[in-house]
Order: C-alpha cells, then sequence, then structure tokens
C-alpha cells in the first residue's frame, strides 16, 4: 500500500469517525474508530523502522535474560533490516548443536500495542492524560510479555532439543503469552471498566 492511498483511507475513516460522534451515534463510533486506529498504528510501524527497532528491542532484551539464566546464545544481523537472529544450544541427548529462533512482528508488541491504542484510544469517558498512560503502560507490559513468551521458547528448547520446537512456539510459547495479554487487558480495560460502572452506580444509588 503506498503513502498517498493509505492516506486517502485514513482521512476517509477520520471523516467517518467524526460524523458518528457529531451525531453521537456511539457504538459505530466507537467500534470504527478502535479498529481504524488499530490497523492505522499497525501499518505505521510496519512501514517505518520503528517495527524493526521493537524487534531488535525483543531479540537483545532476551539475549540478555538467556545469558543471565545460563541458556549459550548468540545474536548477530540477519538481513538488511538488521533483524536480530537467536542460536541457542542444545544439551539433551544426540541433539546437542545449534538452531535459530527468528524475531518477526509477532514477537516484537506491535500488534498488541495497535489493538491496546485503538481499544483504549477511543474509550469513552476517559481523559486524553489517562488514554496515553494506559496506553504507553500497555505498550510496555506486553513488550515484557513478549520477553518471557521468547524466554519460555527457548529454555524449552535448551532443555529439550530441537523436535520441541512446534511445542515450544505453538503451545508452550502461546499458552504462556495468552495468560500474560489477558492478565494484561484486564488490568489496563476491565478492571477500569468495572471500577467506573461501580461508581456509577454507587452514585447513583446515593441520589
Amino acid at each position: 500500500m503506498t503513502w498517498a492511498l493509505a492516506a486517502t483511507l485514513i482521512l476517509a475513516w477520520a471523516l467517518a469517525v467524526f460524523f458518528f460522534r457529531a451525531n453521537r451515534v456511539w457504538l459505530p463510533y466507537y467500534l470504527l474508530g478502535s479498529v481504524g486506529l488499530a490497523f492505522i498504528v499497525i501499518f505505521v510501524g510496519r512501514a517505518t523502522p520503528v517495527q524493526g527497532f521493537m524487534e531488535t528491542g525483543v531479540s537483545l532484551a532476551t539475549f540478555g535474560v538467556a545469558n543471565a539464566i545460563g541458556i549459550p546464545a548468540r545474536i548477530f544481523e540477519n538481513d538488511a533490516n538488521s533483524l536480530m537472529i537467536f542460536v541457542i544450544g542444545q544439551l539433551v541427548g544426540n541433539d546437542q548443536g545449534w538452531t535459530m529462533v527468528r524475531i518477526t512482528i509477532e514477537c516484537s508488541s506491535l500488534l498488541e500495542t495497535g489493538v491496546i491504542s485503538g481499544m483504549v484510544g477511543f474509550y469513552p469517558g476517559w481523559t486524553i492524560r489517562r488514554r496515553i498512560g494506559l496506553v504507553l503502560l500497555g505498550t510496555a507490559a506486553t513488550y515484557l510479555a513478549n520477553i518471557v513468551r521468547m524466554t519460555v521458547i527457548i529454555g524449552t528448547l535448551h532443555l529439550f532439543g530441537k523436535d520441541s520446537l512446534f511445542v515450544a512456539h505453538t503451545i508452550v510459547g502461546r499458552a504462556v503469552f495468552f495468560v500474560l495479554i489477558i492478565a494484561i487487558f484486564w488490568y489496563i480495560i476491565t478492571l477500569p471498566t468495572m471500577r467506573s460502572v461501580f461508581s456509577k452506580l454507587q452514585r447513583d444509588l446515593a441520589t
């Protein structure tokens, strides 16, 4: 997608969002606004060096954690995008050697940042300052969650060998990440919503 086409779509999205807001049609306003903003954040991240920076950051952080807990690891530049690649030693049976685990957009936190930006950015009743704070908090938390996920994956590979790659990435790593993401979304969206509803009920009952 070219920047000209992207700018046209973003303008059309902004006009539609403004129309629904001006006419106080809140459900389409929130749905269109949050989904659109999520796609915009992800598109801008992918079209700029942001995605590469985030992938490299997760790679370097996980590399540091791996070495800190005694898992042999190496990093090096793999291509023109300077994506960092993990090379991990194996310790089980005859499966000793090295393997590579690539850090891609799935593990960069860019997708989660887009979703959080959309859901929080158009959340009704919250101040701009609170929304920005929650987006930054959610981004940092999902970044840490991806580091934990990658550490679990390479730890599983380190202990159980190359044949455990599918289980480590598809089952164990995603299960750990899923639990962490649910906890993050609960803390930054669900819990504040419940508190707001409870406070409103208390005010209504007091009147």
